[in-house]
């Protein structure tokens, strides 16, 4: 999304700029609307438009995916081979899910009553959970950060406690929330609005609790419980629905690139989001270091 709006609004400035847009995707999501659909207001089609149809007239789009870059010599290199020269390079290939990081989740996800919202295909998976749900334990989780938009965990857990509440079904759900920050929301300022619906829902709330682990067929989560000294523990919960949000990085491609700090993040200033080392890249949206 920020590759698109940003070639546009460079078009609008300029119409003689040639531009090309680098993208292996057939489809592009509206991620954000997934929270929706996972809570039965949004369909999953809704989500989802070709790729062709939202590119801008006059930018070239070439449909493959970046190996490797070589910012000394103005080139990157692409999957199949080819070798593009640039004048200025814009960076915005979003963050990678890591699945894997959490153990036996991959194997378990769709079924078992764990699903994310973070995945177009499993946002229907939850809708179908939060309906049948009639009693037992909800766990909702969030990984360390950084993550994309920090406030979709707790999205899914409050639209999931809306819909058990309208349906007089509320009380008989236990909702947990699994942080593995120490506070509820990054922004203090937001906090007390938070807590009203954190108190309005009876959310049970579990801060410094890194989910590990998931039994699905036992229905256990596992998680790290970091102490105030520093220590660790394990702790395991069972559930009957277990929402998670997997810990975030960035892609490979960036990770083993000369553009990344030493967290495989693009280095970018804060202020001017352009790189530290190199002057004509720039970086923008989850991939960089901000």
């Amino acid at each position: 999304a920020a590759g698109i709006a940003t070639a546009a609004s460079l078009l609008a400035r300029d119409a003689t700029l040639q531009i090309t847009l680098v993208d292996p995707a057939d489809t592009h999501y509206y991620q954000p609307g997934w929270t929706m659909v996972g809570a039965g207001i949004f369909t999953p089609q809704s989500t989802a438009r070709s790729m062709a149809s939202l590119i801008p007239t006059g930018v070239q789009w070439i449909k493959a995916a970046v190996a490797t870059f070589e910012p000394q010599h103005n080139t990157l290199t692409l999957a199949d081979g080819r070798v593009l020269g640039y004048q200025q390079l814009v960076v915005c290939p979003g963050l990678k899910l890591d699945w894997s990081a959490i153990d036996g989740l991959v194997e378990t996800l769709g079924t078992n009553g764990v699903t994310s919202n973070y995945r177009y295909d499993l946002a229907p998976y939850t809708w179908k959970l939060v309906q049948n749900l009639q009693q037992g334990r909800a766990l909702f989780t969030q990984p360390p950060m950084p993550i994309k938009c920090a406030g979709a965990p707790q999205k899914a857990m409050y639209l999931s406690c809306d819909h058990w509440l309208k349906s007089g079904r509320l009380a008989q759900i236990n909702t947990q929330f699994y942080n593995a920050g120490g506070v509820l929301f990054g922004v203090a300022d937001y906090v007390p609005a938070l807590m009203k619906y954190v108190e309005r829902y009876a959310i049970d709330l579990k801060f410094s609790h890194r989910l590990v682990a998931v039994d699905g067929p036992g229905k256990r989560a596992t998680f790290i419980r970091t102490q105030a000294d520093g220590s660790s523990e394990t702790v395991e919960q069972s559930f009957e629905m277990l929402h998670v949000v997997p810990p975030q990085i960035a892609p490979d491609f960036i990770r083993s690139s000369p553009l990344a700090d030493a967290a495989g993040w693009v280095d970018v200033d804060p202020a001017t989001l352009k790189h530290r080392q190199f002057a004509n890249v720039h970086g923008l949206g989850d991939v960089t270091n901000t």
